[in-house]
């Protein structure tokens, strides 16, 4: 039986040596200057006190108010422009992971990604060393999330401080980048975000996209590297069930609990549970991607063709419903997607309970 399960972790490097960034430079307290010494006028001030990280970390993830800086810079005839939004909240989240360390250094290094089993058309990239993907963001999906970082930022620390679990896959960044040629005069520009790679150093076939809908969930499974559905799921289980023991099985109910009531209250719907089999370590790799977008008109216009069959569907509910619909329905599913197993503490607890 497939027994562990959860979002892998990004991994970190070392102390990162870059130069001071917003939530380092915040560590150290704001006191007053001190004066020359009596004895030695070019004494070397000691420096004030550290505070604590953690503490600096909460209050940047809960209170702190966003800064959107604009950094510039040409090559040759070309412009370039890059805001960064979220700066110190994102580098906090970064160093609860452990990955602030080498994050520029990563991005520093990047080649085009093809996505399998995505339908959006936006360009992705992945850095060289397989640890974070850079995603093309639409505009309305650029101001919604905007809109709900504050709160998304509070909900990932109190998975840090362990006071819930969360099958969040991370996003570490959220960018605007513009350019403009000097002889066109044109700009370009786009909207990416950063997040983790689920699958790093890991090896996962078949991998599956879940929505919680059977109603055109299904791909040929003949494709090279394809990313499979819900409805190949089904299938997949009814021959050979994945089964999870039943402490995952309690994690897996809270954290995805915990995910779709948070997701729900941002009005956010269409996410889906990416889900990879690591048969090298006997494991399913599991996290919610696609979170960032939310039940505007355009998408309650689709929901609405569906539920009129307008589209077909062999009367399944459409994939397309309201937030409150979709985390309903995506609860139901993933219960019923992964099955718990019995083992020998199961039965070493009823043995107690009888005596």
């Amino acid at each position: 039986a497939k027994e562990d399960i959860g979002s892998s972790d990004t991994r970190g490097a070392g102390d990162d040596r870059g130069g001071r960034s917003s939530v380092g430079s915040s560590l150290r307290g704001s006191g007053e200057p001190e004066s020359k010494s009596p004895v030695n006028e070019f004494a070397k001030p000691e420096p004030p006190p550290l505070l604590d990280e953690d503490a600096v970390i909460e209050r940047v993830m809960m209170d702190l108010p966003g800064h959107h800086p604009r950094f510039e810079f040409a090559a040759e005839q070309t412009k370039f422009v890059c805001q960064v939004f979220y700066i110190a909240q994102f580098e906090a989240l970064r160093r609860c992971n452990g990955c602030e360390g080498s994050y520029i250094e990563s991005l520093s290094r990047c080649m085009p990604y093809i996505a399998q089993g995505g339908k959006s058309g936006s360009a992705f990239l992945r850095t060289r060393d397989k640890r974070f993907i850079i995603k093309q963001v639409l505009n309305a999906e650029s101001e919604a999330f905007l809109k709900f970082a504050p709160f998304y930022f509070q909900h990932m620390y109190r998975t840090y401080r362990d006071v819930m679990l969360t099958v969040l896959v991370k996003i570490f960044g959220f960018c605007r980048v513009s350019y403009r040629n000097a002889r066109t005069r044109k700009w370009v520009k786009m909207n990416v975000i950063i997040m983790e790679n689920l699958f790093y150093e890991r090896t996962c076939k078949p991998t599956f996209d879940l929505k919680g809908s059977e109603r055109n969930r299904m791909v040929d499974e003949s494709g090279m590297n394809e990313v499979l559905q819900d409805e190949n799921f089904v299938k997949l289980i009814r021959k050979t069930p994945l089964c999870i023991r039943q402490q995952t099985k309690r994690h897996l109910h809270d954290a995805i609990w915990n995910d779709t009531l948070f997701l729900s209250k941002m009005n956010v719907m269409d996410y889906s549970l990416l889900v990879g089999v690591d048969e090298n370590n006997n494991e399913l790799v599991i996290g919610i991607v696609d979170f960032i977008r939310t039940f505007t008109w355009d998408k309650k216009l689709e929901s609405w063709v569906k539920e009129a069959s307008i589209l077909g569907g062999s009367g399944k509910s459409p994939t397309i419903v309201s937030p409150k619909q979709y985390k309903k329905r995506f609860r139901e599913a993933m219960e019923r997607y992964f099955l718990m197993v019995p083992d020998k503490f199961i039965v070493l607890q009823a043995a107690e309970e009888e005596d």
